[in-house]
């Protein structure tokens, strides 16, 4: 649906922050998964009769945007909740050994200031959904920053953020820049764009405009 408002210059009817929102005050939540009215009953008595334990999602981390997904997990209330720095810090180091050799992931102090809140005890969250949109301009803006650093640097670029790299694309593409992104697509690996729906797009619709 995105892609194809994207595609016809058309403008996104529904952000993300409004999306969650509506899942939640629509839909019941269980165990990570949405159900009707009309569904959850007989989910739940099925869970009951077969004795089945909660969901465990085991998340592969290989980039930025698979561990901020670690993390969403990890202090979600049905992991383990909010937790300090402290205690989240060895558990992401297990997790980050294996990253793609190309992608840069941030340390995990900006990680959890770009995408999550931090309470009185120190304790870091998973922010209301109602004010994520906040978070959500900041973390652009971050990432923005960091995108116009690899435009004004030279050469291929082997060690990058993904994130700020879509991010970048995005802004090039509201601006109808698609030069800019033809231009910068070929400084990235070329497996980086045929491996990313989103990139790759970018690149081949900017590529037909130029």
């Amino acid at each position: 649906m995105v892609a194809y408002h994207v595609m016809n210059g058309l403008p996104v009817p529904i952000d993300a922050t409004d999306f969650y929102k509506g899942l939640d005050e629509k839909f019941l939540k269980r165990d990570g998964m949405y159900f009707l009215p009309s569904q959850v009953n007989e989910y739940d008595t099925a869970r009951i009769t077969n004795e089945v334990e909660d969901v465990e999602f085991s998340l592969f981390v290989n980039n930025e945007k698979t561990a901020i997904s670690w993390l969403y997990s990890q202090l979600s209330e049905e992991n383990e909740g909010p937790q300090t720095y402290a205690k989240i810090q060895p558990k992401f180091m297990q997790e980050v050994k294996s990253v793609e050799k190309y992608e840069q992931i941030p340390e995990l102090a900006i990680l959890l200031e770009e995408n999550f809140l931090k309470d009185d005890a120190g304790r870091w969250y998973i922010p209301d959904r109602t004010k994520e949109a906040d978070i959500a301009k900041l973390r652009e803006k971050n990432l923005l920053k960091e995108f116009d650093e690899y435009l004004n640097s030279k050469g291929k670029l082997k060690l990058f953020r993904s994130e700020a790299v879509k991010a970048g694309f995005s802004k090039l593409w509201k601006d109808k820049n698609y030069k800019a992104i033809v231009d910068f697509a070929e400084r990235l690996p070329e497996q980086v764009i045929q491996e990313d729906p989103n990139l790759l797009m970018y690149y081949d619709i900017s590529l037909s405009r130029i």
